[in-house]
């Protein structure tokens, strides 16, 4: 059997992929205020100070009891930012109560609707209005990329429609792509939307980032050659408006679909790229690179 020590670390581990990613030490040990070296000797089996676990459970809102022994505790109670948040304001609702106990009723029926959906969680199949489109960005298969350079003002994809069906978000990372660590610059959420045929379809939920670039759209990457600065199921956000730059990832479509490699310039009538993966440098003939972005972002699961 397991040291407790051991033990325990697996639970911080399953909590960190839990809430931050499989990718997210840095960003929990940020969180926690504490070096990311310090972290993950704590995930390989040093034991945590008191202060810092319930620090733990305050960034996730898990259950201390369960961290520690790895058993619920009846009546759980959760440590978490939003309790403390919420003290005064259910305070002032007891208060209120106390003064106006006619209240009651109607706050109680009010809660307990409440609690018949998941919190922030439409019921399931029921028809909503779907974001407006000027806050989704596309999430696109390389496939679907066209074969002519998107224009600085152009919208080749289709905007939902009105009676498209909102599935569960998917909550996701923003980050710069240039660094090989996750540092969000933004935490975003990914919307799915199916149409009345059954096809599903899905959009990041940036309304900032389109007003910096309202032609932005993502696609998903499907090999490792830019590993481990993007991972195969990243997706990488461009915009029609926004040229490739030395030494920076880019996004080019080819005439057969679409890499994503480092941009090393273009001469002698070819285009040149590098691999992150293995340093290895590419020239490809410039009339089979029909267009290339410079990639603005990194789309990642949180």
């Amino acid at each position: 059997m397991a040291s407790p020590e051991a033990q325990l670390s697996s639970r911080l581990r399953e909590l960190r992929r839990r809430h931050f990613g499989a990718r997210g030490k840095p960003q929990f040990a940020a969180r926690l205020g504490i070096p990311v070296e310090e972290y993950e000797r704590y995930e390989r089996g040093a034991l945590p100070g008191g202060e810092l676990m319930v620090r733990i459970c305050e960034v996730t809102g898990e259950d201390l009891q369960w961290l520690l022994t790895g058993r619920e505790a009846r009546q759980s109670l959760v440590i978490s930012g939003a309790r403390r948040r919420h003290r005064d304001f259910l305070a002032r609702l007891a208060n209120l109560l106390d003064e106006r106990p006619v209240l009651a009723g109607p706050v109680e029926a009010f809660v307990d609707l409440l609690s018949r959906t998941p919190a922030g969680r439409p019921p399931a199949g029921r028809p909503l209005p779907p974001p407006s489109a000027a806050e989704l960005i596309p999430i696109l298969s390389a496939g679907e990329l066209p074969l002519e350079a998107p224009g600085g003002g152009e919208r080749f994809w289709l905007a939902p429609g009105p009676d498209t069906l909102i599935g569960e978000p998917q909550p996701a990372t923003l980050s710069e792509p240039v660094e090989h660590r996750d540092a969000p610059a933004a935490t975003t959420l990914v919307v799915r939307q199916a149409d009345g045929a059954g096809r599903v379809r899905r959009y990041l939920q940036a309304r900032e980032l389109l007003r910096s670039f309202p032609t932005a759209f993502a696609v998903e990457l499907d090999d490792a050659a830019m590993s481990p600065l993007l991972m195969p199921g990243d997706a990488v956000v461009v915009a029609g408006d926004a040229p490739p730059e030395l030494g920076r990832p880019a996004l080019c479509r080819l005439e057969e679909g679409a890499i994503c490699r480092v941009w090393l310039g273009e001469g002698g009538a070819q285009v040149h790229l590098g691999r992150v993966s293995d340093g290895a440098h590419e020239s490809l003939p410039s009339s089979s690179v029909r267009w290339s972005l410079r990639v603005l972002l990194r789309l990642s699961a949180a």
